[in-house]
């Protein structure tokens, strides 16, 4: 007997509602028939099992006529839903910030799964924007999913909706170096995925988003053991870009911690399997930081290449912090490769374009950065104009008392005209680790007490 298999198009006719009742019964039969002989191809057919098809399917003859017209309803109103998303998101952004959380809890157009959805997907990408407001888009989503009606979505994918929704906000928080309400979301995250439908795959996606916040607190084998529980549920759902994203990930705890040869092995691993058109500015962002480890281990040709390279996306598709960080990294590099005016020229557009995105640490290394290229040349003039020129720096709200002590002290030194290439790595150091410890002590070096 030859057993018609459905397509692609059945199948998308199904979702999208467009089926009448007997070809549902016809799709579901041809299921159940290629299945049937399945198992008889594999010598599974347990002993005594009908051999007629058409007598089996049509035991469900009845089932399929209470629940097609459901499913149908269900599926068209999904449609009009996603239909209708672009709209209802655009008219949200319309309004303030104010208005948009009492306009969700007032208006049931704006309560629907879709939306729920697309600010999450909003919150990812403007994590590489503007971080107030992907945490606004995470906020957001959370009021959306606290508004759903549980009679018609269902209370489990509810629950997993505000998972995915508080790991969004977490991962926000993570991002603003905000790491103990990062870890306050994630726990709420994890609770809702206990209520929640029992997708793996919804587990994973928070598992990956807590391995960032874990490398970000020093917890480096917690981080890569969260990173390979998340590939293999994505490689049993056969999704190698999720498993590029978590090797990405994988890639970036590694250099973590200082292991840049590990590092880029699995960056170049996850980059590979990637689709850019899928999430852009994550594989934008996994190619800075390969970019990145290749400095950083010495290999500055081959970083320098790969910038030169990648530039015009960057400038195209990065949004403004990730370009920013691809011109830092070209000042370090051109500095490396000896060419002082080039990386000179770039450093002080870097650190200015961190000021105006009041991110201070950012702004406070680049500064160091400038310091050791002045030093370096012999510059002592320019090294003191640029340390006079931190208050800027110091206005930024994101840096806390014990960096701007570390400021400070490097500004003492350039006065004292006793900076050294120990001391700007020392509060280099103190920096990268202060931006998610505000509670990290600056010890002043004793060379520099009075």
């Amino acid at each position: 007997m030859t057993v018609r298999h459905s397509d692609r198009e059945d199948f998308a006719r199904f979702l999208q509602g467009e089926m009448s009742s007997g070809e549902v019964r016809g799709l579901v039969r041809n299921l159940l028939t290629a299945y049937r002989h399945r198992r008889q191809e594999n010598a599974l057919r347990p002993v005594g099992e009908p051999a007629g098809s058409d007598a089996e399917a049509s035991r469900f003859d009845p089932l399929f006529a209470r629940s097609t017209a459901h499913v149908a309803l269900r599926a068209a109103t999904l449609t009009r839903e996603r239909e209708a998303t672009a709209e209802r998101y655009a008219d949200l952004m319309a309004r303030t910030p104010a208005e948009r959380k009492p306009l969700v809890h007032a208006d049931r157009a704006y309560q629907t799964w879709c939306l729920g959805e697309q600010l999450i997907d909003q919150c990812h990408r403007e994590l590489y924007a503007d971080r107030s407001a992907a945490e606004e888009m995470a906020s957001l989503a959370l009021t959306v999913a606290d508004e759903l009606d549980p009679a018609w979505y269902g209370s489990g994918l509810i629950n997993d909706l505000k998972a995915r929704a508080w790991a969004a906000l977490g991962e926000a928080r993570r991002a603003g170096a905000d790491l103990r309400g990062a870890e306050e979301a994630f726990t709420e995250a994890e609770s809702r995925l206990g209520e929640g439908s029992g997708d793996a795959l919804e587990e994973a996606q928070v598992l990956e988003l807590q391995a960032a916040l874990r490398r970000d607190q020093r917890r480096i084998p917690e981080a890569l053991r969260r990173l390979d529980e998340a590939v293999e549920i994505y490689r049993q759902y056969g999704d190698f870009h999720l498993v590029g994203r978590a090797f990405v990930q994988k890639g970036k705890a590694l250099a973590a911690s200082a292991d840049p040869a590990e590092a880029i092995h699995w960056l170049q691993k996850g980059i590979a399997l990637l689709d850019p058109l899928r999430e852009r500015r994550l594989e934008l962002s996994a190619r800075h930081s390969l970019m990145l480890q290749l400095f950083e281990s010495g290999r500055h040709e081959e970083a320098w290449f790969l910038l030169k390279a990648s530039r015009p996306e960057f400038l195209a598709h990065g949004g403004v912090l990730l370009a920013l960080r691809l011109r830092w990294l070209e000042g370090k590099i051109q500095h490396a490769l000896g060419r002082a005016t080039e990386a000179e020229a770039v450093l002080l557009e870097a650190r200015r374009g961190f000021v105006a995105q009041r991110i201070g640490f950012d702004a406070a290394l680049v500064s160091l950065d400038l310091a050791d290229f002045y030093a370096g040349h012999g510059r002592s003039q320019e090294m003191l104009r640029l340390a006079e020129e931190m208050l800027p720096i110091f206005q930024v709200g994101d840096l806390h008392r014990e960096a701007i002590a570390a400021l400070i002290v490097f500004q003492q030194a350039v006065r004292m005209e006793r900076v050294s290439s120990g001391l700007l790595q020392e509060i280099g150091s103190y920096l990268r680790q202060a931006r998610t410890d505000p509670k990290l002590h600056f010890e002043e070096p004793k060379d520099l007490r009075s």
